[in-house]
């Protein structure tokens, strides 16, 4: 991170302070527990409100383990340490600020992702692909939302030459704020799903929050969009618009996707490309990694060996195998919606081996039609003819399915060494919140 004054703090957010205007920060943390890998560095601590947990009753402790300064509600009860209380009315809004001026001080195309499903493996390939060419800053893990993306931001420094952002939200405004922030030269809405509909309703509002990043992207950027998304239909062929697809007035015309020897390959306006696994789905998060490839001048033959690089993205499709037992255990545990959720069962319906098993969880913020997405997924399991499933959370009885659990736990309980077969694939998928990494743990040991 490059140095920010306390002045250059005080200017942007209105912050109110007694410290040295001319002293300076070079780390931003909203986690008191990070202070203290930061030893050498100038650490700021940001005191947000959450809905558990509010920041300033670690304020103390972030000062105590090294923190230089504290970002505090204007009405905070000051300690011993008030020099390094910085003063704001909102300590949210006053990271955004933050953000937003620190970005600002880097001359370099930014790339802002959104969609409801693909987005965070689209942003690795896409930053694989450039990173062949360029020194490339990505958005760190999960760090999409209104107070995770200026975090990330920060670890921008003088040597990044590019910037690749994942957008993401749960709630109405969202994409347009961190669009407002970002200001992204290149725009791409990856797909319009049934997500966070608890909050954004139905598919239309889903597709309203989405559609801002390119409302609330510079007139002059390009916006890339799959011609799946028929809400878009009417931007085909409109001036800073990219679109790609199966169509023949689609941009790029996606043919011939096969798999060869464990790898897809794929064919976009007649030029051959393939990533490195069978992941069917994983080949529309890296066509669009493809197109900015291209419109940032890299060669096919640069692009190719960037779609071949390691994406990391724990708990997202992960092959983890029990060597012991012969299984061979798909780890989904991070995101989970009826779309993404089809996808999965799809490749493991699609798997060789010779046993079959699903263990899924929760699909969170689906709203009132929760109920009915559940049942939906079940019917697809029980279509798929598969030896055994297993369902884990509250909303999972919904799926119908025999066996059913209310926690990880529960099923953990019963399960035995020998529950599954030799040669068994085991698809374990579920919203982020039901925690069935705790049951993927239990698989692989």
């Amino acid at each position: 991170m490059r140095k920010i004054s306390i002045q250059e703090i005080v200017t942007t957010t209105d912050a109110v302070t007694t410290a040295a205007k001319d002293d300076y920060i070079d780390r931003v943390v909203i986690d008191s527990r990070e202070v203290a890998l930061y030893k050498k560095e100038n650490v700021l601590f940001v005191a947000l409100k959450g809905e558990k947990v509010d920041g300033h009753m670690f304020v103390q402790q972030a000062l105590d383990s090294g923190a230089a300064y504290a970002l505090v509600e204007t009405l905070f009860q000051s300690s011993s340490q008030d020099v390094k209380l910085l003063r704001v009315n909102d300590p949210l809004e006053a990271l955004d600020k933050l953000g937003k001026y620190y970005l600002a001080q880097f001359d370099i195309p930014k790339i802002g992702i959104t969609g409801s499903v693909g987005k965070t493996i689209t942003k690795e390939y896409t930053a694989n692909v450039l990173s062949q060419k360029y020194n490339v800053h990505k958005s760190r893990g999960n760090l999409n939302t209104v107070i995770g993306l200026p975090i990330t931001i920060f670890d921008l420094n003088e040597q990044h030459e590019i910037s690749v952002l994942e957008l993401g939200t749960n709630h109405f405004g969202e994409i347009r704020k961190l669009t407002e922030l970002v200001q992204p030269d290149i725009a791409l809405i990856t797909t319009i799903g049934a997500s966070h509909l608890e909050f954004l309703n139905n598919l239309d509002g889903v597709f309203k929050e989405k559609f801002d990043i390119f409302e609330h992207s510079p007139a002059n950027s390009l916006k890339i969009f799959s011609s799946s998304i028929h809400y878009l239909e009417n931007y085909k062929g409109e001036k800073n618009y990219i679109s790609y697809g199966f169509e023949e007035n689609d941009d790029f015309v996606i043919e011939d996707i096969h798999v060869h020897q464990g790898k897809y390959y794929f064919s976009l306006n007649n030029e051959q490309f393939h990533i490195s696994d069978d992941v069917y789905h994983n080949v529309f998060n890296a066509i669009p990694a493809t197109i900015i490839g291209k419109e940032f001048g890299l060669s096919n033959e640069q692009i190719q060996r960037g779609l071949l690089l390691p994406i990391d993205v724990g708990l997202r499709m992960e092959f983890i195998v029990n060597h012991d037992k012969e299984w061979l255990i798909i780890a989904d545990c991070y995101n989970a919606n009826p779309v993404s959720m089809a996808s999965a069962l799809a490749y493991v319906e699609n798997l060789p081996h010779h046993h079959k098993y699903v263990i899924i969880g929760d699909m969170l913020e689906l709203g009132e039609k929760s109920e009915q997405y559940h049942a939906d997924i079940g019917l697809l399991v029980r279509e798929m003819g598969i030896e055994g499933s297993y369902a884990v959370g509250p909303m999972a009885k919904f799926y119908g399915l025999k066996h059913h659990y209310d926690t990880p736990e529960q099923l953990i309980e019963v399960l035995a060494n020998d529950e599954f077969p030799e040669d068994t694939a085991i698809l374990v998928k579920a919203s982020r919140g039901i925690e069935l990494e705790k049951i993927v743990e239990r698989l692989k040991n």
